[in-house]
């Protein structure tokens, strides 16, 4: 398989624009995405993640499977001829009214006050075909603290879709493919975003994590998390050196997929995160020591690791092998070819070393 991520900064409320920012790098990476099979962007790609509130998020709330975000899903999905994954605030209940109408928890329906209604939305991903149909949407399990602010967990919990990958023969419509099946590669997939790798509500338990079991009880084969994952480096650490990855955060991520790691099962994974910084609500165990002044005058928001990576884990007990990686502040597409990374391939080889006290 050929898979890529496009990994960039998109600013917070800005849609339209960051949508033209996605465009412009997939242009100037046309050469590297022919042929690609899977496109996946980050967790809430369009809208920005740091919302502070609901009534920050609503007015950029989008209908299931049927937003701005999925429309730019479809149009990308038939221009490159693959799959494409794309994280989006989805709102499940009736069109929501204007901003000032609104309560720190519930929106009103008219002028009368019992005519509130509770609002129901998710941190949504969905992944969408070349012909326009949505084959795979998922809501966010675990949310962050950030999450809660405006977000329900999924009721269904983690789920999993088969997804099928045609061959490129580029003399044959995609729709001519799919419908004869020929050479079809099919992944058992499981999606998750972000939170979704730790334990619910960082509880601590012994490994595997939910997200883990899942992915070895339902035999995934293809493991996509959509992320907006956060770093604690410092804006010059960011700066001075955007193109090396955050190498705690790779660590961290290492360790929450030990589960997987430490099994003989070989899995694909994807990880696609976003980069930059923005303003507004901040989590104060993410803040750097450098920060701690300027928090009080709003100069400092959060910021993003970056550093997506494609790879295999299962392929080695202990082992993953990374095969291509970003910098932590570094904005454009990675392409990966699945094909042939192994322990004994191609790819960048990590270890996982257990640390004192685990079993």
């Amino acid at each position: 398989m050929k898979i890529a991520t496009l990994q960039f900064s998109p600013r917070l409320g800005l849609v339209n624009e960051n949508i033209g920012q996605a465009d412009s790098i997939l242009s100037s990476s046309s050469s590297s995405l022919h042929d690609i099979d899977l496109l996946v962007l980050p967790e809430l790609a369009f809208t920005g993640y740091n919302h502070s509130s609901l009534q920050s998020i609503t007015p950029y709330l989008e209908p299931t499977s049927a937003g701005p975000s999925t429309q730019w899903a479809i149009r990308t999905a038939r221009r490159l001829e693959c799959l494409v994954t794309v994280g989006y605030p989805e709102l499940v209940s009736p069109t929501p009214p204007p901003p000032s109408t609104l309560q720190p928890t519930m929106l009103n329906l008219g002028p009368e006050p019992e005519t509130y209604y509770t609002l129901t939305a998710y941190n949504s991903t969905v992944t969408v075909n070349p012909l326009g149909e949505t084959v795979a949407h998922y809501r966010k399990t675990h949310l962050y603290y950030t999450d809660e602010v405006w977000a329900q967990e999924s009721p269904q919990g983690f789920t999993t879709a088969e997804l099928n990958f045609p061959p490129k023969v580029r003399t044959a419509a995609y729709a001519e493919q799919e419908a004869a099946r020929k050479g079809v590669v099919r992944h058992t997939t499981t999606q998750a975003i972000c939170m979704d790798l730790n334990h619910h509500h960082f509880i601590p338990r012994p490994p595997p994590s939910a997200l883990c079991k899942h992915v070895l009880a339902t035999e995934t084969s293809l493991l996509v998390l959509s992320t907006a994952w956060l770093t604690h480096l410092p804006s010059s650490a960011l700066l001075s050196q955007p193109e090396e990855f955050d190498l705690d955060t790779l660590a961290y991520w290492f360790n929450a997929l030990e589960g997987l790691i430490d099994s003989d099962r070989e899995v694909i994974c994807v990880f696609a995160n976003r980069c930059g910084e923005e303003a507004g609500r901040v989590v104060p165990s993410v803040l750097a020591k450098e920060d701690q002044e300027e928090r009080d005058g709003g100069g400092v928001g959060v910021r993003y690791a970056g550093s997506s990576w494609i790879g295999k884990v299962g392929v080695g007990r202990g082992k993953v092998v990374v095969g291509g990686i970003m910098g932590r502040s570094e904005e454009g597409v990675l392409v990966v070819e699945t094909e042939g990374m192994g322990v004994g391939g191609k790819g960048l080889k990590f270890e996982l070393r257990k640390r004192e006290g685990q079993g």
